[in-house]
């Protein structure tokens, strides 16, 4: 009898509308998650002649609360010993369920089926965004190819990079141009990304990296002095103005040396 009535449950959940209040939430991978959800009842809480799932869009059983007590015959393997409930609290409507640890298998739509006396009803409609920190970038500066490289791993999703470069000559910072940033993100095991991006440093007196996390809007930064090389690169204005001091000096060595002679 409980077997059909769980099946009649499921069957009536096909022709059930999707709740159109979703709401978007962001999480920390490895940290727990409060999904808050609560419901006001019609009639008074009938614990044994209730349902409550808490799902996937796609079906996925978090967790079940079947006719008094929690169910795990159909929760998915992915939540064992992971989810909590309060069911101390279900008679006042409160629905809300830990995820603990969240990972990032849990990026994904999730809703609660509440069904009484064969009347089901989808609730607390909710996106999660799961994100993981990205490590502390770093500069490596080569001199050789006047280059800068900006390295960091294991965050998620993948980041925005931003270079700043303050120029040499007249200190003015500006953001460089996407053409003129060169990077790389790979995807490694555990789904989390590898960033490395390159920048010229030629005419730049210091250089800023900044990584951007979008889900959890996080901004990690790191700057770093830009030394000349051994063998120092004027720039062409420079080049012309000690080439006119020069000559002015020459002509000036010449014009000496002849008005002592002529003494």
């Amino acid at each position: 009898m409980k077997q059909s009535a769980v099946s009649l449950v499921f069957l009536l959940l096909l022709f059930l509308p999707l709740s159109s209040e979703n709401v978007i939430v962001n999480g920390t991978r490895g940290a727990p998650w409060l999904w808050p959800c609560q419901h006001t009842f019609t009639e008074p809480f009938q614990p044994n002649d209730s349902f409550i799932y808490w799902q996937s869009l796609n079906n996925t059983v978090l967790h079940a609360y079947v006719n008094g007590k929690e169910e795990s015959k159909h929760q998915n393997q992915l939540f064992k010993n992971k989810t909590k409930i309060f069911p101390d609290q279900l008679p006042f409507g409160n629905f809300s369920l830990v995820i603990d640890p969240l990972t990032l298998n849990d990026n994904t739509s999730l809703e609660v089926i509440f069904v009484e006396e064969m009347n089901p009803k989808r609730l607390c409609p909710v996106t999660v965004y799961v994100a993981v920190p990205f490590q502390e970038p770093k500069i490596e500066i080569n001199q050789k190819e006047m280059t800068a490289t900006c390295s960091t791993k294991g965050g998620y999703p993948e980041p925005r990079v931003i270079w700043k470069s303050r120029d040499h000559l007249q200190g003015h910072e500006r953001t460089l141009e996407p053409h003129e940033v060169r990077t790389i993100v790979i995807s490694v095991e555990g789904k989390t990304y590898r960033i490395s991006s390159t920048v010229s440093i030629t005419g730049s007196s210091k250089v800023t990296c900044a990584v951007y996390n979008p889900t959890s809007n996080q901004t990690l930064s790191t700057t770093k002095d830009v030394t000349p090389p051994s063998g120092v690169r004027f720039h062409p204005a420079a080049v012309v103005v000690l080439f006119i001091l020069a000559l002015i000096v020459c002509f000036s060595v010449v014009l000496f040396l002849c008005y002592r002679s002529e003494d």
